[in-house]
């Protein structure tokens, strides 16, 4: 990748927690106005590094290096440049909507001639405009997310990072949230760490798997996806009585299959194309207990690459 085009460049970062090693020699670098995305399995590093590049937490080893700045050196002018959302953001109660957001504003060195302008253009932008008067103590966990984002973006950073900006959220709200997601794209550089991969697969130009304080795969959600190995997966849950290993050779003969698992009494057959799924169902004979196909998706490259 190109120098110029990086705003983030995560070198060797490491930390542990006594014996727990959170991140384990990470390395990522992240184009401007790209939206990254990161998934992984609780614990698997990804809120120690968010906060890391926020500067909230220091490493054992290793640098973030931020639009040129250094994590170590330049820990305050990084802070200006990014806007945070963390999964259970802390908000004043008793403040009113209006007043919490100018409140940051001041604090993040906002002109004071462009606040007012800046908290009505947000108030619109997250749909709380007629709650701008009202105190956050007053809203649900919903409308406190959608202030929180305002929150976030009140001193206008380059940089956006979301630590499960939708969890717990109610459809519509979520959806709302997303949409806010998508009008930021590619004007900003965003990270957006998700246990959703549905969302991860619809909002994100690639996306990086974290396991155990590492990067095991990193790429668009189509080239993910591509490496499961076919077009298609065939699911067919069977009786518990058949041999799984004879079942599993029977079925890696077939020239159209790219790899075979069996989860929770069902088998997913990759395949690479549809042309011989009905000799594959024969050989099942009356075990099946139910069949279908389905694209591959973000869900079936993550459990494949971190189990």
């Amino acid at each position: 990748m190109d120098s110029n085009e990086v705003m983030i460049k995560i070198e060797s970062l490491t930390k542990s927690f006594g014996r727990i090693k959170a991140l384990d020699n990470l390395n990522l670098e992240i184009k401007r106005g790209e939206l990254l995305g990161i998934i992984g399995p609780n614990g698997a590093g990804k809120t120690t590094a968010i906060r890391m590049a926020c500067c909230i937490l220091k490493p054992d080893f290793g640098d973030i290096i931020i639009n040129g700045y250094s994590i170590h050196d330049d820990p305050i002018k990084i802070k200006s440049m990014i806007g945070y959302l963390p999964e259970e953001p802390n908000l004043y109660e008793r403040f009113k909507a209006k007043d919490l957001l100018k409140y940051f504003a001041e604090l993040y060195g906002v002109p004071n001639e462009d606040i007012d302008g800046r908290i009505n253009e947000l108030l619109e932008l997250v749909g709380m405009t007629e709650r701008r008067n009202d105190r956050i103590n007053t809203f649900s966990k919903g409308l406190r997310q959608r202030i929180s984002v305002a929150r976030a973006l009140i001193h206008d950073p380059d940089i956006i990072i979301l630590d499960e900006p939708t969890m717990g959220l109610d459809p519509a709200t979520a959806n709302s949230i997303r949409t806010f997601i998508m009008k930021m794209k590619g004007k900003k550089t965003m990270i957006l760490c998700t246990h959703y991969m549905e969302e991860a697969d619809s909002l994100c130009d690639r996306v990086a798997i974290l396991n155990n304080g590492r990067i095991i795969d990193v790429g668009t959600p189509r080239y993910l996806k591509s490496k499961i190995h076919g077009d298609v997966i065939l699911k067919v849950k069977i009786q518990k009585s058949v041999d799984l290993v004879n079942f599993q050779n029977k079925i890696m003969q077939f020239s159209s299959v790219g790899a075979v698992d069996f989860v929770d009494g069902e088998f997913l057959i990759s395949l690479k194309h549809r042309n011989e799924i009905s000799d594959i169902v024969d050989l099942f004979n009356n075990e099946i207990i139910s069949i279908n196909t389905k694209e591959p998706t973000l869900e079936d490259v993550f459990i494949n690459t971190v189990r």
